[in-house]
């Protein structure tokens, strides 16, 4: 799949390790999640990678609550076979068929037809709806059919840039938790003023839709500087 490369890396498994925890915790009747990507990767073993899951994995031995976390038991099952599970697919492990529905949106056709593909093989394709649409438009459209014990997992990077159906998606969460669902949403920044900027935007705008209720987790490079970039840091 070489339109996505991201995956595997530091900022995936920091992501997935939560998802997964959260999905536990939460036990959503509905998934959604608004930018998929694919269900499963093979690995190609780059130094991202080497940095990301395989770090991950080596040092995990040493810690009780990462080995026992259900993120390391399916990656590494996964992970001996040269695989790697992308949240799709983690999530339909972790939910199963207690979960009666899982909506996925993605603008890569080929991605969801891996989601597809996945889906079939452990048996949840009757429950699976995949949609090759701008899910910016589709999950504002989607959600007021959706009762309040779904969960939207709300993954596009940046959060703050309108679609053309004049929404964001930190509007998404908005209103998904103004119909009282749940929500995770990860975004990114690449400087500290960009950092300012989102973290003055999502503020603002929770305060104006009254929502205060909201845990909000920061993972800052020290790579990352003030107002200019010296490399990609990924997350």
């Amino acid at each position: 799949m070489a339109t996505y490369t991201h995956f595997a890396k530091q900022p995936d498994v920091l992501k997935h390790l939560i998802l997964c925890e959260v999905l536990r915790n939460e036990a959503p009747q509905v998934y959604v999640e608004t930018n998929s990507a694919c269900a499963i990767y093979s690995m190609t073993q780059t130094p991202e990678q080497q940095y990301g899951i395989y770090h991950f994995l080596e040092k995990a031995d040493d810690d009780k609550s990462l080995k026992d976390s259900i993120y390391y038991q399916l990656e590494s099952t996964e992970m001996a076979k040269e695989n790697y599970l992308g949240s799709p697919a983690l999530a339909m492990n972790v939910l199963g068929k207690q979960a009666k529905r899982f909506v996925f949106f993605d603008l890569e056709k080929s991605a969801l037809e891996n989601v597809d593909i996945y889906a079939k093989q452990i048996g949840l394709s009757t429950s699976v709806e995949i949609y090759h649409t701008d899910s910016l438009k589709g999950t504002i459209e989607l959600l007021p059919s959706l009762p309040a014990s779904s969960f939207i997992h709300i993954d596009p990077y940046e959060i703050d840039k309108k679609g053309d159906s004049g929404v964001t998606y930190l509007d998404v969460l908005i209103q998904a938790t103004q119909l009282g669902m749940k929500c995770l949403l990860w975004y990114g920044f690449m400087t500290g003023d960009d950092k300012a900027s989102l973290d003055n935007y999502i503020v603002s705008s929770l305060e104006k839709a009254r929502i205060k209720d909201y845990i909000g987790v920061e993972l800052t490079m020290n790579s990352i500087k003030k107002d200019s970039i010296l490399c990609n840091p990924g997350i």
